[in-house]
């Protein structure tokens, strides 16, 4: 376990005088490589004996100065699937499976699953985890991954849902927006454009927000994650004003 120290000191248009912030963010950071062994009757595999490989590695924070992370922390490690406690990580195990001391390179595999937990983004106002994981069963023609977005708020310590940061009936424009970009990449589709909505996945960056679809969601395995970008420019009329000083760093007039 390694821990990493950053220093965020809070900006954008405050009342003078109101004092510049500082907070220490404390971060964890996690390995592992591990096989899990699991007997199954009803399995595919002929003696009834499965053997994963589970193998993840990222950060997560473990202390924000003054603000409670536990929910964040909690939900971040479930996203996760996984534990750390007393120094130790270990990926949470299907029911009937436990780890094993096998040696991951020595040891006839049935599947494997990656976890992989990174930061994307970092400001005074938020901060953004990726979490994605990949899955491979034996036999299957390919694996599957999948990506989910954590934004965390640093001004109230909560994690923001896409409605906190829009002003009111924001839906049906940003879902148009969205729906163009796709038919802009060509993309083989699985739906009709016209039946695709706001992906509930989505992150904050410095251009503007990202929306992420998983394989399957809308287009075929080969057309892999697609992600669609909507910059500063196309949000601007929608965004509230808590959600233009997330984004910006300024904070608009209270009559906006």
């Amino acid at each position: 376990m390694i821990a990493a120290l950053f220093m965020i000191a809070s900006c954008g248009k405050k009342k003078e005088e109101e004092p510049v912030k500082t907070r220490d963010l404390v971060f964890e950071s996690f390995t592992y490589d591990l096989v899990g062994k699991g007997v199954y009757p009803d399995s595919l595999w002929a003696d009834s004996t499965v053997y994963i490989r589970f193998m993840g590695q990222g950060v997560i924070p473990k202390d924000i100065g003054d603000t409670d992370i536990k929910h964040l922390r909690d939900t971040l490690l479930k996203l996760s699937g996984l534990t750390i406690e007393g120094g130790i990580t270990e990926p949470l195990l299907p029911q009937g499976m436990e780890l094993t001391d096998l040696p991951t390179g020595e040891t006839d595999l049935n599947g494997e699953i990656h976890t992989s937990l990174s930061t994307t983004l970092m400001t005074p106002r938020a901060v953004v985890w990726k979490n994605q994981i990949y899955t491979y069963a034996e036999m299957s023609p390919h694996g599957n991954c999948a990506t989910k977005y954590i934004n965390f708020c640093m001004t109230d310590g909560k994690i923001l849902h896409l409605y906190e940061l829009m002003k009111p009936g924001y839906q049906l424009r940003l879902r148009d927006i969205i729906r163009k970009k796709i038919q802009e990449k060509n993309l083989e589709l699985l739906v009709n454009i016209n039946e695709i909505e706001i992906p509930k996945e989505f992150a904050i960056t410095s251009q503007g927000l990202i929306f992420s679809f998983d394989p399957y969601d809308i287009a075929p395995y080969a057309e892999g994650t697609i992600e669609v970008e909507v910059d500063i420019d196309s949000l601007q009329d929608m965004l509230s004003r808590r959600g233009e000083y997330i984004l910006t760093g300024i904070m608009p007039p209270a009559d906006e």
